[in-house]
């Protein structure tokens, strides 16, 4: 047995890699408010759990839920803390630097892949998406392991051993591809970098290795086309039809909040080319720099110029290895110009961009390497050397800066909903202070999204709870609307809403009927793009007591609800809240139930619904509860009934029930 004296060292490489990301990556875990996107990957799994894991359309409809189901299996073995789901983004996101090592490793040599795993345990944007319950961290590990077997086929000349790094490849890009989407730019990579190192030989395409590769890809993603086809799911309507077949003002608004940097549901090529060059530049070189806000005004600039010098420097010298098709940096260019092509095709999305990360990084650590090389040997002429210099410095001043900002990151960074945190402690302290008893109820314009508002509640403690104030637009082009009636039933107490949604949204009618009733008392300043104000209602009335519904014209079955709440629940376990309303009237009547409790300990599908009876007609409603925490005491789950009234056209609450469940084990 022979003993490979280069395994050793490249083994504590990959171990000090892991750890030291791993630390820094967990270490901020629970600092980062929950984002946007995370709240639809988490109740997807609830989704999950509540079908008993059989496949559902709505499932299929959007993104791929095979990251769901991985959410759904942890909150059944470790409960539905977010920070424990979030781990999973941590674990993949630290298993992908010692992985960039060996892709640098094999790509060039040793100095190269540990420089660019550095690179990618320091990124700040890369540590700040491993925190999270999003796809970014999970599948960019099954690219980065994707680019390094595939590279080990095609390097390798022994058959035996290039077919099986082939098939690694083959199941990597499946998975890949099958976590999100945006990774079928591998495909055409591929055949692209065949063609163009063998110019476009037809043999090219017939090679042994890319054929095994695409059929193992293939055959990952095969259960997922066998979902698609048995569920009617159907991402393309989504992805392709809904996005661009677009109105004229939605793409309008699109547009706008984009050049407004605030993100944007458009495709990129609705977009000017010269506004996607400018931004594009722009949000790289922020991304590379993550965090440079926080440094001194000098320290940051030099970060930035850094950042953006050595992207642009990178970028030249390997279109020199790609115009003469030189093997290696034809791989990592064609890559690189792949995705960034790809891009044009999908939602103008900042985070997109961090799928160049592994091939980028190897790239600037070879060209770094390369530079410290020759300087160090003196070959060449001395403008060359000066210019090595000037690289070699960049370098130093973005890995040191990157260094600084994500060990320090855990301190600092709290995401992109930072103003709904800060929204959400100033009503707290204002109903400390002046605001009103009991109840509050939060109005905001973000439809589908007040689960996000809701956790910055959850965590603040503040007894409230939150409202949608928009429905979608009757006018054609218009997307929402302000939904008066809904406020008028519901009176919130307050108003969060985004810089960005007031300004795009509202119109100016909208503003003048809101300023009746509200006034500014808040306006969030964060080093984030994002920002709110928050809107207080002039006159707080005191809320309605329960002993003044008299149930004279609805009346929820009290027994019925009752019976059907468990007092013992288990962690995962689906149960089903019935909710029997009966109109007591003398009238046909709308009726609108919501269902509520502790939103991060029981989960409900559609907490809300509404319904017409007749007189004296009965309906009974079902709700899918789904506890994802252990709890030992009394938890409340409650039901108010809303009636509406034809003569004025306002709402009352005309009904309430509360049962408590008692214990919720694993």
């Amino acid at each position: 047995m022979t003993f490979n004296k280069d395994a050793l060292p490249s083994l504590l490489i990959i171990l000090s890699l892991f750890s030291a990301a791993f630390l820094i990556r967990a270490a901020g875990v629970p600092n980062v408010w929950i984002y946007w996107d995370e709240s639809w990957y988490y109740y997807t799994a609830i989704k999950i759990l509540a079908s008993h894991w059989v496949p559902t359309t709505e499932m299929f409809m959007e993104s791929s839920p095979f990251f769901s189901h991985i959410l759904a299996a942890v909150i059944l073995v470790f409960e539905g803390d977010l920070d424990t789901l979030r781990m999973i983004s941590v674990i993949f996101g630290s298993l992908t630097v010692p992985l960039l090592y060996l892709f640098g490793k094999a790509m060039y040599d040793r100095k190269t892949g540990l420089l660019a795993a550095l690179f990618l345990c320091f990124s700040a944007f890369h540590c700040l998406f491993s925190h999270v319950i999003m796809l970014e961290a999970f599948t960019l590990f099954f690219v980065t392991a994707f680019v390094y077997f595939f590279w080990l086929s095609q390097r390798s000349e022994e058959e035996p051993k290039n077919m099986k790094y082939a098939i690694i490849a083959g199941a990597m890009m499946g998975l890949a591809i099958a976590a999100k989407y945006l990774p079928f730019f591998l495909v055409p990579a591929i055949l692209i970098y065949s063609c163009w190192t063998k110019r476009f030989s037809f043999k090219a395409l017939m090679d042994k290795r890319i054929i095994l590769t695409l059929f193992f890809a293939l055959l990952f993603l095969s259960p997922l086309f066998i979902f698609w086809f048995t569920t009617g799911g159907n991402p393309v309507d989504f992805y392709i039809i809904e996005r661009y077949e677009k109105s004229g003002a939605q793409k309008e608004i699109g547009i706008a909040r984009f050049e407004k940097g605030v993100g944007a549901e458009v495709p990129a090529l609705f977009i000017s080319p010269y506004t996607i060059f400018v931004r594009g530049v722009e949000k790289i070189t922020e991304i590379l720099a993550w965090g440079a806000d926080l440094l001194t005004p000098s320290w940051r600039c030099l970060f930035l110029l850094s950042a953006f010098l050595l992207f642009v420097i990178t970028l030249f010298s390997f279109l020199l290895d790609f115009i003469n098709r030189k093997k290696k940096g034809s791989f990592l260019m064609i890559l690189l110009l792949t995705l960034y092509i790809s891009l044009a095709f999908t939602t103008a999305a900042r985070y997109y961009l961090m799928y160049s990360f592994p091939f980028y990084f190897v790239m600037l650590s070879h060209l770094a390497v390369k530079s410290f090389e020759r300087l160090r040997t003196r070959s060449g002429k001395s403008y060359k050397n000066i210019f090595r210099v000037f690289i070699i410095l960049l370098t130093t001043i973005m890995l040191f800066s990157s260094f600084v900002t994500a060990v320090t990151s855990p301190h600092w960074e709290e995401g992109d909903l930072l103003w709904a945190k800060r929204a959400v402690e100033f009503i707290k302290k204002d109903v400390a202070k002046s605001g009103p008893a009991g109840d509050i109820v939060i109005g905001w314009p973000v439809p589908g999204r007040e689960k996000e508002l809701n956790y910055c509640i959850y965590l603040s403690d503040l007894n409230a709870s939150t409202t949608c104030i928009v429905k979608p637009g009757s006018k054609y082009g218009e997307i929402v609307k302000i939904d008066f009636e809904k406020i008028g039933r519901l009176k919130p107490n307050y108003l969060i809403i985004s810089e960005s949604e007031y300004d795009v949204f509202f119109k100016p009618n909208d503003k003048k009927e809101i300023f009746k009733d509200y006034r500014i008392i808040f306006h969030s300043k964060t080093p984030y793009p994002y920002n709110c104000f928050v809107f207080k209602k002039k006159n707080m009335q005191p809320p309605e007591l329960l002993s003044q519904m008299d149930c004279r014209d609805g009346k929820i079955s009290k027994d019925i609800f009752n019976r059907s709440i468990p007092s013992v629940m288990k962690v995962g376990g689906v149960y089903t809240a019935l909710v029997q309303v009966k109109n007591r009237g003398d009238s046909r009547r709308d009726f609108y139930i919501n269902v509520y409790s502790e939103i991060y300990t029981i989960s409900m599908e559609e907490e809300e619904r509404s319904v017409t009876l007749n007189k004296g007609s009965t309906h009974i409603f079902k709700f899918k509860i789904v506890p994802i925490r252990e709890y030992a005491g009394e938890l409340p789950i409650t039901v108010d009934l809303y009636a509406k009234y034809e003569e004025n056209g306002t709402w009352r609450r005309v009904d309430s029930c509360s049962d408590h469940v008692y214990l919720i084990k694993r």
